[in-house]
């Protein structure tokens, strides 16, 4: 299974950049200019630094001890299915080292072959399946209201949000947070795994080195249409750097994707992960920011209280082939600036360009309600409370475009035709979310019902989870909280053919030498 890592993330230098070339013209953009500021808040309590993985960049910390049960995170995740071969190819790195599988995220169904980016601790925590001590929970699902029968908005944002990471046991002040890749993740890329025993860092070494990553909260925008923003936790001053952002370079291939209709015609359309990139009308090449809730800051054009401005030691890579940017060296990292006084609880708002807004209100003006009947699966989970089996839905089906989907885990190595449920640790994740029908509702009282189902596979399953060909697996005794709706394949808003797609500019400060277009 695909699994996220960041093996070779930059390490930015202590020293801060000299304030006389700031003034140069042409460089005040591509200067740190941190002079006056410290990147390390009081109060900051999680921060990205040097990861004492060896070989392994970056790392996520906590300056703050944690109880067992803690949570972190809140960011969106995007979903990416059947990607192009030629984006295969051109943005091996991104799907090689950072991507996890689809179905750890309950995407499973978003394609025949799907992945997922996980930004913030998902893409920038290192991993070790022994000394790991978080493990991630669920994200909400749901289309927070924006449907493609009322919002121009339908589409472009992901209804995959807050996913939250949970502490496995107490942690002191100064712990890395160390993510589960699974036993197999670096036998499969051919690294080699080196045992890691986690010890707590000198705290003031951490907040030297460190990006402060708590500066920014998730909450619902004050912008018409966003959905989603990002709010400041504390107050900023004027050049105070809110938060780093790492990126990775993307081919414009590899922001395509490829699905079958039913009728066999092979559409290739522009995935999701366009709107969370940065990008030049002059290039080929996005770039795909992951730190923590960087992908929930929304657009303003008139009174923006962010800008962006790449780290100094970013600066000399500009001269490299773009595709060089696609090696484990890439050192990329944006910087996210106040350019005036922020308070606390104000949303964080970014210009996007001229390019984004000239293409946001084109749509606008082209966008029309849509008449299909489609309703999202999340939305009508509660409406029934009590099952219909296969007989019953010939004459009574459930709505277009849903199916029941069963938590439950199958070894075709231990098949059996017929199985009893059980409720094990862990087995409601959403990686064990497969597709099954009801054979038969069984009914001891009104508060004890269960349901004997049918269980089907799902495309992109590993062959070890696969009902062999030919044969079938019932299950008994599944409760209904076991048994949820899930919308058929691209029938989900991001498969909108009409919904909106555009990467953010970076405008002047994209580099140059990358503008492959001109």
């Amino acid at each position: 299974m695909l699994r996220h890592l960041f093996l070779s993330a930059i390490i930015v230098s202590l020293a801060t950049a000299d304030d006389s070339n700031c003034d140069e013209p042409g460089r005040i953009e591509t200067c740190s200019c941190s002079t006056k500021t410290k990147r390390i808040p009081d109060g900051c309590n999680l921060v990205m630094a040097k990861s004492g993985i060896k070989d392994s960049g970056w790392g996520v910390f906590t300056l703050a001890g944690l109880n067992k049960g803690s949570q972190i995170g809140g960011d969106p995740v995007i979903q990416i299915p059947d990607i192009t071969p030629e984006g295969a190819k051109g943005s091996r790195r991104f799907i090689w080292e950072y991507l996890w599988d689809g179905s750890e995220t309950g995407g499973q169904y978003e394609g025949i072959r799907v992945m997922t980016s996980v930004p913030g601790v998902g893409m920038l925590a290192n991993g070790d399946p022994r000394s790991f001590n978080i493990l991630p929970g669920k994200a909400i699902v749901n289309n927070f209201g924006f449907s493609r029968q009322s919002s121009p908005a339908a589409g472009s944002m992901t209804a995959y949000r807050n996913y939250t990471w949970y502490v496995t046991r107490d942690l002191p002040a100064g712990s890395e947070l160390i993510v589960n890749y699974g036993v197999n993740w670096f036998k499969e890329r051919g690294f080699k795994q080196e045992s890691y025993e986690p010890k707590p860092f000198d705290l003031q070494a951490l907040h030297d080195n460190g990006y402060c990553l708590d500066n920014l909260r998730p909450g619902d925008s004050t912008i018409p249409h966003a959905g989603r923003g990002a709010f400041a936790t504390r107050d900023f001053e004027e050049e105070s750097i809110i938060a780093p952002i790492p990126v990775l370079v993307i081919s414009d291939s590899g922001l395509a994707q490829m699905k079958q209709r039913e009728n066999g015609e092979i559409v290739v359309q522009q995935q999701l992960l366009r709107n969370y990139c940065f990008g030049h009308p002059n290039s080929s090449y996005s770039l795909h920011s992951y730190a923590p809730m960087v992908n929930l800051i929304n657009h303003d054009d008139k009174t923006p209280n962010v800008k962006l401005q790449w780290a100094e030691e970013s600066v000399p890579l500009f001269s490299k082939p773009v595709f060089m940017m696609q090696d484990s060296s890439t050192k990329l990292l944006l910087e996210l600036v106040a350019i005036r006084p922020i308070s606390k609880g104000e949303e964080i708002v970014l210009d996007y360009g001229s390019e984004w807004v000239d293409a946001w209100e084109f749509h606008k003006q082209q966008w029309k309600p849509s008449t299909d009947d489609y309703q999202d699966a999340n939305e009508i989970n509660n409406s029934y409370p009590i099952l219909l089996t296969e007989t019953e839905l010939q004459t009574a089906p459930y709505p277009n475009g849903v199916f029941t989907s069963c938590f439950y885990r199958f070894s075709s190595e231990t098949y059996v035709q017929v199985a009893e449920w059980k409720l094990a640790r862990g087995l409601l994740q959403s990686s064990n979310l497969r597709p099954c029908s009801v054979v038969e509702r069984v009914s001891r009282s009104q508060d004890d019902v269960t349901y004997t189902v049918r269980m089907f596979n799902h495309p992109g399953l590993a062959q070890a989870h696969r009902i062999p060909k030919g044969r079938s697996h019932i299950v008994r005794h599944v409760p209904r909280e076991a048994i949820v709706f899930s919308n058929k394949l691209y029938t989900t808003d991001q498969h909108l053919e009409t919904a909106f797609r555009k990467e953010i500019s970076l405008g002047d400060i994209f580099p140059i030498e990358w503008m492959d277009l001109k």
